[in-house]
């Protein structure tokens, strides 16, 4: 097969790939070749360290499980899964954009990739979702929201977001550039607008959107409550403010960037069919912002340790039965972590 066949394919598929015969002068393909791979690296080790670390702590140690530990355990497996997609990503962007596996596991790694980012989204709108029934709700708490009903409530977000994210494995190929290049694509980055930009806007509504406005009411409504009691321990009322300040900026800043810059790019490509050197802007910003987002999996491991009273404690006989180390060393390394 020839290049002018090559040509035919990516143009009859509707995704005209933009990877294909990348400029090597351009940023787009200094982020994708070097900075993304990098990044998606450095997160691999240390994200699945420490997810890893949480799941141990919270099967191992942490006793009795409640609707906290439920959403905070659903939310490590949703992180720990995106990681798991990495080392195809890896290799296929330390390979100058060459995807060796199939087509097959191409669709299936977008998908998996697209769900867990949501489902991620998500477990965090429950874990807010529970500190706002435990502060201004806590006497119909448990029978607003029972072990029960959290379980249901996980297992239908799980469902949901698989189902939501269907839609991305049929935007999604291996497309042949040349003999040794094959590009597995990203629907953002495709020219086919009609179907890709509806669903990137409903993405970001259902993903996004109202997720956040329910964390920010949720951590609104706490704070408000809040500031009507006096606490006891001011240092636990500070710590509480600091938690739910710490997830909205967090949040917005990983997240608001992500999907306005990913709107843009398809909006912009919807207006036109050339590559021009605001798309080019607009896809190098992309990149960027797609290895941001992927340290937030990085930050999640910490809302056990800081929403888990017994976190402290489960994580210093962690450390003390894997590393034997002595239990004065134990806990100047849990302090150094957990400092709260």
């Amino acid at each position: 097969m020839d290049n002018e066949d090559y040509k035919l394919i990516c143009v009859g598929t509707g995704l005209k790939s933009i990877f294909c015969y990348l400029d090597q002068d351009q940023a787009l393909f200094f982020i994708q070749v070097y900075v993304v791979p990098l990044i998606f690296l450095m997160v691999l080790i240390i994200g699945l360290t420490l997810n890893s670390l949480v799941l141990w702590v919270m099967i191992r140690q942490t006793r009795p499980w409640n609707r906290s530990t439920l959403f905070l355990c659903n939310l490590t497996i949703a992180d720990t899964m995106w990681i798991l997609t990495l080392p195809f990503f890896i290799h296929y962007h330390f390979c100058r954009l060459h995807w060796v596996f199939s087509n097959v596991i191409c669709k299936i790694m977008r998908c998996m990739y697209h769900t867990c980012f949501y489902n991620s989204i998500y477990f965090v709108t429950c874990i807010s979702l529970d500190r706002y029934l435990a502060i201004v709700h806590p006497l119909q708490s448990f029978f607003l929201l029972n072990m029960r009903q959290s379980l249901f409530v996980c297992v239908g977000i799980w469902v949901l977001s698989a189902i939501v994210s269907i839609p991305s494995v049929f935007m999604t190929f291996v497309i042949p550039c040349s003999s040794n290049q094959s590009v597995c694509t990203l629907y953002i980055f495709s020219y086919g607008t009609g179907k890709t930009l509806p669903y990137s806007v409903i993405s970001t509504v259902t993903g996004f959107v109202l997720p956040f406005m329910a964390i920010y009411y949720c951590y609104w409504s706490c704070t408000r409550e809040l500031k009507r009691h006096n606490l006891k321990s001011v240092q636990k009322k500070k710590k509480l403010f600091r938690l739910m300040y710490s997830v909205l900026i967090i949040f917005s800043l990983m997240y608001l960037p992500y999907h306005l810059i990913r709107n843009a790019c398809i909006t912009i490509r919807a207006m036109s069919n050339n590559q021009t050197r605001l798309i080019n802007s607009l896809d190098a910003s992309f990149s960027m912002e797609m290895a941001i987002c992927s340290l937030n999996t990085c930050v999640n491991p910490f809302f056990y340790f800081v929403t888990n009273g017994n976190a402290k404690n489960s994580l210093r006989k962690t450390l003390y039965v894997c590393c034997g180390e002595t239990k004065q060393q134990v806990r100047l390394k849990v302090a150094a972590i957990h400092p709260l």
